[in-house]
Order: C-alpha cells, then structure tokens, then sequence
C-alpha cells in the first residue's frame, strides 16, 4: 500500500508594506540613533521627498505617523521640531462633548489602595476648595487600564462620609463614583466643575506610578455639586508625563456665527 505524502503548507503572502511607513519606520529608527536629536528641526519635507525619492503626498503621511507617535510637532511657517526619541506611554482621552470630561474610557478602571476618612487642612482645604476642617471620604487608587502595563496615574476620590457605602460596590473601579452616588442615594449632579494644571509627582506616589520623585505630572481636578448636599464629591487624578493625555474635538457653531 502506497502512501502519500503530506503536502508542505505554502508560505503565506504578506502584502507589501506602504512606503509612507517604510519611511516613517527609518525616522524612527534615525530619531532614536540620535541622527535627528531631541530638540533639533527636522529636514523640510522638499529634501525628505528627495532623500527616500517619494512624494509629497506620502512623506507628509509618514510624518503624520510620528505625529500621532508623540515624537514631533509640527508647526506652519516653522517647521517640524523633534521632542521624543520613541514613541511615549501615552493614553489618550477623546473627548467629544463636555459630558465626558467628567469620566474616564470605558477601558480604565480603578485599583483601590485604601480608603478611610480624612479632615481637611488648609492645604487640602484650598486644593479641594472646601472649609478647612471639613470631613471627607477619601478613596486612594490606581488607574489603570489593560493597554499599558504602568499606570496611568493616581486618584484620590474624596466623597461626603455619608456616601462612603460605594467603595464597597462590586463595580466601584469602574463606574464613575458620581454615578454610585446617584444610584445609591439619589443625589444627582447639578453642575460640575473642571480644573487642570501641570505639577509634579509627589514622593510619596512615586514608587507606586514607577516614575521618578519631583517628576513632570498633569493634575484634574474634578468637583460635583449636587442639589441635595451641595459639592458632595471632589476627584484629584495625578497622570505622569507621558501617560494620559487629553483630546477634545470642536466644531463651529454655524448657527450663532461663532
């Protein structure tokens, strides 16, 4: 009896990769062999079209591709200038209406660290913009989300005490505490407010974010006020540099001629 012999599977076909990325893979590669340093402007995109003899078209998508990367910034009339040498950590919040500023993605949760009840002194007292002495309830967390391995920063949730029953929600890591609040005991939100600044890493967060003491950070602050016990719930979220970013798209308003 004859047998037949199994058939070697044929390779598989791998299409050919655009050239807007071969080139934008060589800038990377050029950017992090230091051949276009940190700080330095670019060539124009006239000799980048003669160096990888390409067009236009094709040379401005692969310097979009650095772009969305975080690696340069590109400015009309000045140029295109180098600020990273890779790619960075970089979540990305998009934001299309004022709704969402007040809560995270979907896709990031909350690791809770501790909690308890803390009374404000004059330093968190004007952080929080609340009477110094006031009680609060303050959940201490991680953010995280299962893209990136590190943090995406530190959240410190600071609730009425009367409210403090939703850290013990099954979904409390990922459902926006306001949210727990109204679900539990009806206090809705009225109006919100929204803060953020640059600042630093504390000493005491850094182990915990792997990043280093005094480090670049970005600072929101959010306030809720509701209508039954006024600014009931206060979010401090500290994000490292290079972690969080936010991104809000805007439209004209043809209708008031803005």
């Amino acid at each position: 009896m004859k047998t037949r012999k199994a058939k070697a599977p044929e390779p598989a076909s791998t299409a050919p990769v655009p050239r807007y990325q071969e080139i934008a893979t060589a800038l990377i590669k050029g950017i992090a062999q230091g051949q276009y340093p940190v700080g330095r402007m670019l060539p124009t995109e006239t000799q980048f079209c003669e160096q990888f003899d390409a067009g236009r078209h094709t040379v401005r998508e692969a310097l979009r591709i650095l772009t969305d990367k975080g690696m340069i910034v590109r400015r009309r009339g000045a140029g295109t200038m180098v600020i990273a040498p890779e790619p960075p950590n970089l979540f990305t919040h998009s934001v299309v209406s004022m709704s969402e500023w007040l809560r995270y993605p979907a896709d990031t949760y909350r690791a809770t660290v501790e909690a308890g009840e803390v009374v404000a002194d004059r330093k968190l007292a004007a952080l929080l913009k609340c009477e110094p002495d006031k009680k609060w309830f303050r959940i201490s967390s991680i953010r995280r989300t299962a893209q990136f391995e590190d943090p995406l920063g530190w959240a410190e949730i600071y609730v009425l005490p009367k409210y403090a029953e939703v850290v013990n929600r099954s979904d409390h890591g990922r459902t926006p505490v306001h949210q727990q609040v109204e679900k539990m005991f009806g206090e809705s939100i009225e109006h919100a407010n929204l803060e953020i600044f640059a600042s630093s890493i504390p000493a005491k967060l850094a182990r915990p974010l792997k990043v280093k003491p005094g480090s670049p950070a970005l600072t929101v602050v959010r306030r809720y006020f509701g209508r039954k016990s006024g600014m009931f719930e206060v979010t401090v979220s500290i994000h490292p540099e290079n972690r969080y970013t936010y991104s809000m798209d805007m439209h004209r308003d043809l209708r008031s001629g803005n």
